[in-house]
């Protein structure tokens, strides 16, 4: 008899059954690829379009929805958002309230991403620190329980309980490591998702891939975006699956802080980027919270703190004064932030308390 090998089977077995009882982390088995040298080509913006209409809130002290506190969180009547400067006012209003708590209280409060599938059946949202990294809310089904018409607490009530009807709107990724979580985005062109897993600022992003069915991740690419230049953790891609990211400086007494952005591709192994040689010089708000894609429109949106700014795809580069606009909302909700269907509406998540806002013609 051979002990020894014995032995290993022993182990062996031993080993498998304890990663069958304790689950196999999500990343496990993920392609990883490590890209040779930097991502980025070409290094800063070189002028700069002098845009007149912006807003810069450097006092923005974060508040909360009406209801939130006095109703413990279970909101019933919509918040709504109007615009009150910047150069193309669209108001916004309350479709969904998101949970906030579900295995312990405020465990869901915190959403730093949203991205929302074409069709706009499905909004799925990032949560860092929660045990599931993406979750997916089938909002045809909740519209289809009343939850954004008659009874806008159902949702945040029915994970509570448990309610057969409502946890069948909802699709719990599993546990992931987003780091700050602020980047989801969705390719239209693949139908996947990618986020960078990153903090707020770095040199040194991870791309990763998460099918928007599983919502587990496929692969991620390991780079350097440079050797001397950082970026925000920032993503969106336009219809032809070009990915854009940008960085923003910050902002001084006499201007809002410059932005410029980078146009790049995400391959099988790598990404590649390139700077826009024009930048926008006088970004939104103080702090980036997003960045987004409107395929109806063609545009590219920069959130900040209850301002949002957008430029068309098709002039970067050649910008003028009247092709950006920027929307300032009367508010002083923290914005996370703004995913687009195909057809052009809009959704901006914010939270105390998380939820999702309806904007039309944006």
């Amino acid at each position: 008899m051979n002990y020894r090998r014995e032995l290993l089977t022993i182990l062996f077995l031993g080993l498998t059954l304890v990663l069958l009882v304790l689950g196999v982390d999500a990343h496990a088995g993920v392609r990883t690829y490590t890209q040779k040298g930097v991502a980025l080509s070409g290094g800063t913006a070189t002028y700069f379009v002098n845009n007149t209409n912006y807003a810069i809130v450097p006092k923005y002290s974060y508040g909360s929805s009406n209801g939130y506190y006095e109703s413990g969180t279970y909101q019933n009547q919509p918040y709504y958002m109007l615009a009150i400067g910047g150069n193309f006012r669209r108001n916004a209003n309350t479709s969904y309230y998101l949970p906030v708590s579900y295995n312990s209280s405020g465990d869901m409060a915190n959403p730093q991403s949203v991205a929302v599938s074409k069709s706009g059946q499905y909004a799925y949202v990032m949560y860092p620190g929660f045990s599931s990294g993406i979750v997916r809310y089938d909002l045809w089904k909740l519209n289809s329980l009343g939850v954004n018409t008659t009874n806008m607490a159902a949702l945040r009530y029915g994970l509570k309980r448990r309610d057969p009807q409502i946890m069948e709107a909802v699709k719990f990724g599993p546990s992931l490591n987003v780091g700050h979580g602020q980047s989801l985005a969705l390719n239209p062109k693949t139908n996947r998702l990618w986020f960078i897993r990153m903090d707020v600022v770095t040199r040194r992003p991870v791309f990763v891939e998460v099918s928007a069915n599983t919502l587990a991740p496929i692969k991620e690419i390991k780079t350097t975006f440079s050797h001397s230049y950082s970026i925000n953790n920032e993503l969106a891609f336009d219809n032809n699956g070009n990915a854009y990211t940008y960085v923003k400086y910050r902002p001084s007494r006499r201007h809002a802080g410059s932005i410029v952005i980078f146009k790049g591709k995400i391959y099988t192994k790598s990404a590649k980027f390139r700077a826009i040689k024009q930048g926008i010089a006088n970004g939104p708000g103080v702090q980036t919270q997003g960045m987004s894609y409107n395929p109806a429109n063609n545009r590219l949106y920069l959130i900040s703190d209850g301002v949002i700014t957008s430029v068309p795809v098709s002039k970067l580069g050649h910008l003028k004064n009247k092709d950006v606009r920027t929307t300032r909302f009367g508010t002083n909700l923290e914005f996370e932030g703004l995913a687009f269907t195909s057809s052009g509406t809009g959704y901006i998540m914010t939270i105390r308390g998380a939820q999702l806002f309806t904007i039309e013609n944006f």
